[in-house]
């Protein structure tokens, strides 16, 4: 009797025991099923807006049927074989000119003797200097520069479609800021504007005397006399 009556209290004991530890193991579960969830968490990816915000307010659909530069659609210049994948990459708002050789390799394009490419090269140029800060600044300011030098008509006429003249104003304060050679005396802007105004007037074909007035004006404006020239 005495020995049914310890299995029966074996056996209760032994139960209750399981019940305890099926307890804590099905709580030590929910805890690890918790913790799983928690890492389940993905950040979100970054969209085709975030990679295009630095584009906003050059107007474009990214349609390149739709978007047009210099009165031709942009498949004109992207569908050109020779046209430069880091240039299409800008205007789809994949690459992003920043302070490095490759910004300005692109930028540097804007002197092509392409001239079916070069109005595409020029608008990234113009775009370039739109969004530029500090550091980017002192990248545009050549490239602006040997654009005037080179294609002076050009120049202008790009210039002159702008009515609000505010195009004029981004490009020599571009160039007053980082247009300057090597060989250039920064002390003696006299000696840099007759420079320019050389090689822009040698490079400008069928140009007359109101051409030759504004060349000397735009040399001003990108190089003008220090405060102690002007005293």
């Amino acid at each position: 009797m005495k020995a049914i009556l310890f299995l029966t209290t074996l056996f209760i004991f032994s139960c209750q025991s399981k019940d305890k530890t099926d307890s804590v193991e099905s709580k030590s579960t929910e805890v690890i099923e918790t913790k799983i969830d928690n890492s389940n968490v993905i950040e979100k990816p970054e969209t085709k807006t975030e990679v295009k915000d630095w584009q906003i307010g050059f107007g474009l659909t990214h349609d390149i049927d739709k978007d047009t530069i210099w009165k031709k659609p942009v498949r004109y210049y992207i569908e050109n074989k020779n046209c430069s994948k880091v240039a299409i990459d800008f205007y789809f708002g994949k690459y992003r000119p920043t302070d490095e050789d490759k910004t300005e390799k692109l930028l540097g394009l804007v002197i092509t003797e392409n001239s079916e490419l070069r109005p595409f090269y020029r608008w990234i140029l113009n775009k370039t200097i739109l969004i530029q800060d500090g550091a980017l600044a002192e990248y545009t300011g050549i490239p602006a520069r040997q654009y005037a030098e080179k294609f002076p008509s050009e120049f202008f006429e790009y210039m002159d479609f702008d009515k609000t003249n505010e195009k004029y104003t981004d490009w020599y304060n571009s160039i007053q800021y980082s247009g300057f050679y090597d060989m250039d005396d920064f002390e003696n802007p006299k000696s840099i504007r007759e420079e320019l105004e050389k090689k822009m007037w040698k490079n400008c074909k069928n140009c007359n005397k109101a051409t030759l007035v504004r060349i000397k004006k735009f040399a001003l404006d990108c190089f003008p006399d220090s405060e102690k020239e002007t005293k």
